[in-house]
């Protein structure tokens, strides 16, 4: 085989790799294309929302007080999923779209990665009083608007979120949760530098062995942060005996690859 031969042979083995190579990442980029062009009412009828998809959320009330919650802070990303989660498990409700108010007592609103801007406020019923218009928030009822469109949903958290529970959220992590989270490294730690990467929504259980407050079952868990950046998550489980007679024992080990979002709700959920 002479070297012309081999190398028009090589350059059309490369022809086709790079075509190959290019045309997959076409239709993977299609495929989120063709998801992010889902409207988000929708996405709402689906049940099919993900809290990824949401850049920030903003809260504000009638009395001048405001909140912003990001997905590109870890602490506050919970608040995003948990405002998604409620939003997919509302339910909806059929009648009239109107009753907003010009002046709401609280306001959300969602800022999409896609631009999309969606509006989520109490919704009131009106009636006429001696010529005066007179508002009733409607318990447990919100209206949905992304540009023309709306929606009436029922969801009683999202609503008393709404109202209360947005004021409440901690700007950080609790003494408790920041001692569960020293513990977690600490047991991770002792597992070796490969699994380093799992330490997103650390959840640990400790047991006393045979009521001896010197030996410890630890059971914990917790996902793969790299999955945070768009890839599939992983979930790592494991258990260690902890004894001040025989120090640390690692006794189980699990990865579950590319586990299912339900699996990662109940994971990093931190509601009811």
């Amino acid at each position: 085989m002479n070297k012309n031969y081999l190398f028009a042979y090589y350059f059309v083995l490369f022809f086709v790799i790079v075509f190959s190579l290019s045309s997959s990442s076409q239709v993977a980029g299609a495929k989120n294309n063709t998801n992010q062009q889902v409207p988000f009412l929708e996405k709402l009828r689906m049940h099919s929302l993900k809290h990824y998809e949401v850049q920030d959320i903003k809260i504000e009330n009638n009395a001048g007080q405001m909140r912003v919650f990001s997905i590109n802070d870890g602490f506050q990303e919970r608040v995003l999923r948990k405002v998604i989660y409620w939003l997919n498990n509302s339910s909806r409700v059929n009648g009239t779209k109107e009753g907003l108010l010009e002046n709401p007592s609280n306001k959300l609103t969602l800022e999409m990665r896609n631009n999309e801007v969606i509006t989520i406020e109490p919704a009131y019923t009106c009636v006429d009083d001696n010529k005066r218009k007179i508002c009733t928030a409607k318990d447990g009822e919100l209206i949905v608007s992304a540009k023309t469109q709306k929606i009436r949903l029922k969801s009683q958290p999202l609503y008393d979120w709404l109202a209360v529970g947005w004021r409440k959220e901690l700007d950080g992590p609790t003494k408790e949760e920041l001692l569960e989270e020293a513990l977690f490294t600490r047991y991770l730690y002792s597992l070796g530098p490969s699994y380093s990467d799992f330490f997103m929504c650390p959840k640990i259980i400790i047991k006393p062995i045979d009521g001896d407050p010197r030996r410890h079952i630890i059971f914990a868990s917790a996902l793969n942060y790299s999955g945070h950046h768009g890839g599939d998550f992983d979930r790592l489980t494991f258990s260690v005996r902890d004894s001040n007679l025989t120090g640390l024992q690692v006794t189980s080990v699990k990865i579950e690859k590319n586990i299912q979002q339900e699996v990662i709700q109940k994971q990093c959920q931190m509601f009811d």
